[in-house]
């Protein structure tokens, strides 16, 4: 498998900012947060059946979490790749089948990367937050903060990722 470079040459013609532009663009990040919102439900929800009905007990509990975690992890990705095919880069052009595995792989590629880059900067920054000691309740949020600072640098990069190279318009014949 070769990795193409990202191709910008449609959004550098698109760089003047109008407010139709700004608003697509607006829309566009909110169906993307809408669909991985919708993720977060599908990846609990496919944990609880492999966890409780489909990884077998004979298993040590630590094991069982971690292959219910996987198979949500790559069912949630799968399904936020449709979402995001159809609503929020539906108006690409699509190509033909061997188009669509491509950009399946894409985007697992993609979601993989910004992952990790959500864990690195959960833990990176975790340090940060336990130093502001900031608390609600007797509740320390310095961990809640440094997951949600990994999700929103996570959620940035696979949206650009997306953006630029899983959902990049098919190659049309000339």
């Amino acid at each position: 498998m070769t990795i193409e470079p990202l191709d910008i040459s449609t959004e550098l013609e698109l760089a003047r900012p109008t407010p139709e532009r700004w608003r697509a663009r607006v829309t566009r990040l909110i169906t993307f947060g809408v669909v991985g919102l919708s993720g977060v439900g599908v990846n609990l929800a496919v944990f609880k059946l492999f966890f409780h009905l489909v990884v077998p007990t004979t298993l040590s509990d630590d094991l069982r979490f971690v292959l219910a975690n996987l198979a949500g992890v790559i069912v949630s990705i799968f399904t936020n790749f449709l979402l995001n095919d159809r609503f929020t880069w539906g108006d690409r052009v699509k190509g033909d089948r061997r188009d669509w595995y491509r950009r399946l792989t894409r985007y697992y590629v993609a979601a993989s990367g910004a992952g990790a880059v959500q864990m690195v900067t959960a833990w990176a920054s975790l340090p940060l937050w336990v130093m502001l000691g900031w608390q609600v309740a007797g509740y320390k949020l310095a961990p809640t903060l440094g997951v949600l600072t990994g999700i929103g640098c996570g959620m940035a990069l696979n949206f650009l990722a997306s953006h630029f190279w899983a959902f990049r318009d098919a190659d049309t014949p000339s």
